[in-house]
């Protein structure tokens, strides 16, 4: 008797052998959010069996709208690690969703885990815009004059690089959409070559540089004097109309001590109540079709100055002025410190 209690105990014991995995939570209720709001949560997973767990392959979901990556592939005994879920709500107002992560790992008797985030995303107002967005419509304006030649005119927005010092640029320079501007249309080709043979792809060159730009666009968003030198049109350069159409303007309304700590390249520091300097440049585009006239973000750190500076300029017939979803936070939870510079480049 005794015997086959003492194999019994054995045979139970080796049921248990081997890893297991326990997860904190399989399902998280995010409630509700506002599109364009990055909904993050950590699940905790924990190795509770007596052998090493292994995590035979990277976690799945459901949608390229979340991602979970893990920070390690094994877990001993009485280890645990925390996995991180991102879903992008950018896309889902409206709807009420939930999104699957699949934990696959050598437990014996859990192969495969299903976690979910779910909850109800609220659409944006019309005039806001998420970071997603923005991230997807930003464009750099690289002018690549001399100094000189830029502080008499430019286009408004545009960063100024002068072509002897790109190669130092190289470091700052953002892995984006790049229109280069040059005089006249000859300098911005050899930029781009430099620019696309160090690896930033999307380069594109502006046909007939600043000078093309003010002889088919007549001066508009233009900082300073137009230029009337004849345009070059190099072949395979993009027409000014193109341009106009992908135009982004970023004001800030930070204080200038914040704005200095860190902005958008080619981002335009406006501050609280500093909107009326730039409202010369902007409303000529209210004349225009829509999709003629620019993206005008709004930015700032908390949502106060920003919705109402956005809204104000639909006001002014600005169709596509917006101010950001959850301001610059959310930008940076996504993506750090990307297309952003200290001080002033």
């Amino acid at each position: 008797m005794h015997r086959v209690l003492f194999l019994a105990v054995l045979l139970g014991l080796a049921a248990w052998a081997g890893p297991k995995l326990w997860v904190s939570e399989t399902v998280y209720d995010f409630g509700e959010v506002k599109e364009g709001m990055l909904v993050v949560h950590t699940f905790l997973l924990k190795n509770v069996g007596d052998a090493v767990l292994t995590f035979t392959r990277s976690p799945g979901v459901s949608c390229g709208c979340t991602s979970a990556p893990l920070p390690k592939m094994t877990l001993e005994p009485g280890e645990s690690v925390p996995l991180e879920v991102r879903f992008e709500t950018t896309g889902y107002g409206g709807r009420r969703t939930i999104k699957y992560v699949y934990v696959y790992s050598d437990d014996p008797e859990a192969p495969q885990v299903n976690l979910a985030l779910q909850g109800y995303v609220r659409p944006h107002a019309p005039f806001e815009e998420t970071a997603y967005m923005l991230r997807y419509r930003y464009r750099l304006i690289l002018d690549v004059r001399e100094p000189e030649s830029f502080a008499r005119g430019h286009l408004l927005g545009a960063v100024n690089v002068p072509f002897s010092r790109l190669e130092e640029a190289l470091d700052w320079l953002p892995q984006t959409v790049i229109y280069v501007c040059d005089e006249a249309g000859e300098l911005g080709l050899k930029a781009a070559e430099l620019l696309r043979r160090r690896g930033f792809w999307a380069t594109r060159v502006l046909a007939g540089g600043f000078a093309g730009w003010n002889k088919e666009m007549a001066g508009y968003l233009v900082v300073g004097e137009p230029l009337s030198a004849f345009p070059q049109i190099a072949p395979g350069a993009v027409s000014p109309s193109q341009l106009a159409q992908e135009y982004v303007i970023i004001l800030d309304f930070r204080s200038a001590e914040e704005y200095e700590k860190g902005h958008f390249l080619g981002s335009i520091f406006v501050g609280p109540d500093g909107l009326d300097r730039v409202l010369p440049y902007l409303l000529p585009a209210a004349a225009l079709a829509p999709e003629l006239q620019p993206y005008i973000f709004c930015v700032d750190e908390d949502e106060i100055v920003a919705p109402a500076a956005a809204q104000f300029l639909r006001g002014l017939g600005l169709v596509r002025a917006y101010s950001l979803v959850g301001g610059l936070p959310q930008w940076r939870i996504r993506y750090g410190a990307d297309f952003m510079i200290l001080g002033t480049p």
